[in-house]
């Protein structure tokens, strides 16, 4: 048994992945972020996405849902701004992550490291620790490896992309290519401003 897991993230009209996600949001975009985080239990990025974009991963109201980082060699910056965010955090990492590193993060307030798979942190383990934490449902954000290693696994139950009206430079959502073909389902097209939500189900 393992948690229902959604994935969300915000692209440019032509595909692109902007430096800095942020950039391409609007504000009603980011209340939508917001209003979906408070629906789940955790929270979970790569540590990519932290370097690259520093996120707080707050919710404004309601419950404090979990921080998960999937970070196999224990890269994260002990200074993330993740970290002050109320709330538990677990960062996942893997055995080669240094055991003085892991020790720092320990330090870290509400925080716990678990050190689950051999060169890279193993996914579905992953999702089974969370479950027995009680941990129902969990909202994927980002880009990078996380999101393509967890719909490649088949590991992800919902889709939402949010199309931006820019064209820019940048890098691909997905990079790589899928093992297998990935059916999805529509459930709706929503409207936020000037974006565009696709919110897709994942065929099994």
């Amino acid at each position: 048994m393992r948690p229902y897991v959604i994935f969300n993230s915000t692209i440019t009209l032509d595909g692109r992945i902007a430096n800095k996600e942020s950039r391409i949001m609007s504000r009603l975009e980011k209340n939508r972020i917001h209003e979906l985080r408070e629906t789940v239990d955790a929270i979970m990025v790569d540590v990519e996405t932290i370097i690259n974009e520093n996120p707080l991963l707050d919710v404004r109201r309601g419950h404090e849902p979990y921080r998960v980082i999937t970070d196999p060699k224990a890269e994260i910056p002990l200074n993330a701004r993740v970290f002050e965010s109320d709330g538990k955090k677990i960062v996942f990492v893997s055995s080669e992550a240094p055991g003085k590193k892991i020790e720092k993060l320990q330090k870290i307030e509400d925080m716990e490291v678990i050190r689950i798979g051999k060169f890279t942190v193993n996914l579905p383990d992953l999702l089974s620790k969370l479950s027995a934490k009680g941990i129902k449902r969990v909202l994927v954000e980002g880009y990078g490896s996380l999101p393509f290693r967890m719909l490649n696994e088949n590991l992800i139950d919902e889709i939402y992309i949010s199309i931006s009206p820019i064209l820019c430079k940048g890098r691909r959502l997905f990079e790589r290519d899928f093992d297998n073909e990935i059916e999805l389902e529509l459930e709706g097209i929503l409207q936020y401003g000037n974006q565009v939500v696709l919110h897709y189900t994942v065929k099994r």
